[in-house]
């Protein structure tokens, strides 16, 4: 047996998943202080920065200035050493972001990449992963990426029959060997792994059954979800990990969790929501920044990077019976276009589009401006036949029109241009070439 499934106790991973809060509470308590000491000995750069770090406090790291994106990349190579512990250049350097020019990396340690299978393996177990599953590995590899590389190895510690074919792969031989083998299992980058079964449905499923699908790197929104359900007869539908390759793997889904729901890593991480406006730690259920202090990270110590995703505690346990905290993530904090008076946000447009059928999950909006008065463009793509754009088209602009009163306002009173939206064929919007990501929102200015 492989030493992954031997940390399994009964329907949980590890004794950490179902802990009392007392020993929760001391625990992350004991690790958030010593992971701090540790980057303030070692990295000169967060000595006066963690100056106002409070053991004592509700929120010990509420004074602590937030590290940005943009930030940290100065700090890193290849600008700088100034965030690094150790200068002997053992590690693996990844690329954080963007596909083009300059690179923006991250850097792990050989010993960090290990331990990044506690965290994957508790999540792929949690969401009813079995070592008898064939997988087929379709997380994107090369160009500095990471995720292919440390799913693949969990999948071999973990004891499955594992198919590393990355996002590149063509369909027609994926489609020959997931016959061949009796392939059931899906891993992948969300959009990338939906297109691959449209790929293969083209071809014929004929003696084909993929009845579990995992995916990350992006939402799947309910629309998407009823695809794989009644389309291709997909059972089991979850996302075992949520991070990124800046801080950790920060939450995980079990199988009684809704879209966009997680719990959270919070042996792994020190994961704060917070209100940027007034500088406050949320309550359950207000909205705010995710800010990401991760233990296992020695290198580079992370302490409370802005991850750049909104989400809000859910203040309630989970009926599985985990201990460790949910939470409710609401997609990224630039996934947000202002339309005139109104934010119109990535997450609305998908219920919408969720509420009309014959239209696909896979949707992409945009803001021109034109003459100055700003335009709302949402491209779906949609299997329904050319005749029924039309009526579609229509379905979708009264959708999103009726629950935004300030939007339908603007509308009638012409200081924004009327909604517009173009449906495509399956397979046609833009992915980022290097990850096969979707492109959701484009903020240009014409």
């Amino acid at each position: 047996m492989t030493t992954l499934l031997k940390n399994r106790r009964r329907i949980f991973y590890d004794a950490w998943e179902s802990a009392a809060e007392p020993t929760r509470e001391r625990v992350i308590s004991r690790k958030l202080e010593e992971y701090v000491r540790y980057a303030a000995r070692h990295v000169p750069f967060y000595r006066d920065r963690l100056s106002k770090f409070d053991p004592g406090a509700p929120h010990p790291l509420l004074e602590v200035p937030p590290l940005a994106s943009g930030e940290m990349r100065r700090l890193l190579p290849p600008d700088s050493r100034r965030l690094l512990a150790d200068k002997t250049g053992r590690y693996t350097v990844f690329q954080s972001g963007g596909t083009t020019g300059r690179p923006k990396t991250t850097l792990f340690s050989h010993e960090e990449l290990e331990n990044l299978y506690l965290p994957n393996a508790r999540g792929f177990h949690a969401t009813g992963l079995s070592s008898r599953d064939r997988v087929c590995n379709l997380f994107a590899v090369g160009g500095l990426y990471m995720t292919f590389l440390h799913i693949h190895r969990m999948l071999q510690q973990y004891g499955c029959m594992n198919f590393p074919f990355s996002n590149h792969t063509p369909v027609d031989f994926i489609h020959t060997v997931v016959k061949l083998f009796d392939v059931n299992c899906i891993a992948g980058i969300a959009s990338v792994a939906l297109n691959c079964l449209r790929g293969m449905e083209k071809l014929g499923l004929k003696g084909i059954r993929i009845d579990k699908f995992y995916y990350g790197g992006e939402h799947l929104y309910e629309a998407d979800k009823k695809e794989l359900r009644e389309r291709f007869g997909v059972r089991l539908i979850a996302a075992p990990g949520y991070g990124t390759v800046d801080s950790w793997y920060i939450g995980y889904q079990c199988l009684y969790c809704p879209t966009g729901v997680f719990h959270a890593h919070d042996d792994q991480c020190y994961l704060e929501i917070v209100d940027e406006e007034t500088g406050l730690a949320c309550a359950p259920l207000e909205t705010g920044m995710i800010y990401a202090t991760a233990f296992p990270r020695r290198l580079t110590p992370i302490v409370r990077y802005r991850v750049g995703d909104r989400a809000q505690w859910i203040g309630r346990p989970c009926p599985c019976g985990r201990t460790t905290p949910l939470f409710r993530l609401l997609g990224r904090g630039d996934d947000i276009l202002r339309i005139g008076f109104d934010s119109v946000d990535y997450e609305y447009i998908q219920q919408a589009v969720g509420r009309i059928r014959g239209l696909s999950g896979t949707v992409q909006m945009q803001k021109a401006r034109t003459r100055g008065r700003d335009r709302l463009i949402l491209r779906v793509e949609s299997p329904a036949a050319r005749r029924e754009h039309a009526r579609l088209g229509q379905a979708l602009v009264d959708q999103v029109c009726s629950g935004r009163p300030t939007l339908r306002r603007a509308v009638s009173e012409k200081t924004i241009w009327p909604v517009t939206v173009e449906l495509l064929e399956p397979g046609s919007l833009p992915t980022n070439p290097r990850t096969g990501k979707l492109i959701r929102v484009i903020d240009a200015i014409e």
